[in-house]
Parts: structure tokens; sequence; C-alpha cells
């Protein structure tokens, strides 16, 4: 996967278990356990989740679960 098109996820708000997949080149399994232990640390801190068919969490927070740096990946997404 090229920069660009991590950028181009990152880019988005909200991600899905796919894209989680697509960023950490893992399987659906390792991407839902990584999308509900996002999703228990917002709820421990107090907040809520928006409702919906398709569980989303925020594309911010699994970048930090990942330890990947959005401003490097725009630095070098640029570079090409």
């Amino acid at each position: 996967m090229t920069y660009k098109d991590i950028l181009d996820i990152a880019l988005c708000p909200w991600i899905d278990v796919y894209g989680i997949m697509r960023i950490a080149d893992c399987g659906k399994s390792t991407a839902s356990k990584i999308r509900a232990e996002i999703e228990q640390k917002i709820i421990d801190s107090g907040k809520k989740l928006p409702l919906s068919n398709k569980k989303h969490v925020p594309t911010k927070l699994v970048l930090d679960y990942l330890g990947l740096d959005e401003n490097y990946i725009i630095r070098m997404a640029n570079l090409v």
C-alpha cells in the first residue's frame, strides 16, 4: 500500500473494519479486535459512539493505536 492510499483513508473522519484492514494490513478478525478495543477506550472515557448499522471509529484513534504519524504520511504522499 502506498502513502497516497493510506492518506486517502486517513483523511476520512471515521473508519470501518475494511479501512482498518487496509491500513493495518491484517485480516477481518484482527481489524474487528482493533475496532473493539478503540470502542472500549471511547466508552471508558465517558463518551458515546453514534449508532449505526456499520460500526465506525474515529480514524485519528486508529492511527494513534497503530503508531502512525499523520503528518509523516502527508509529507510522504506529497513527495510522489
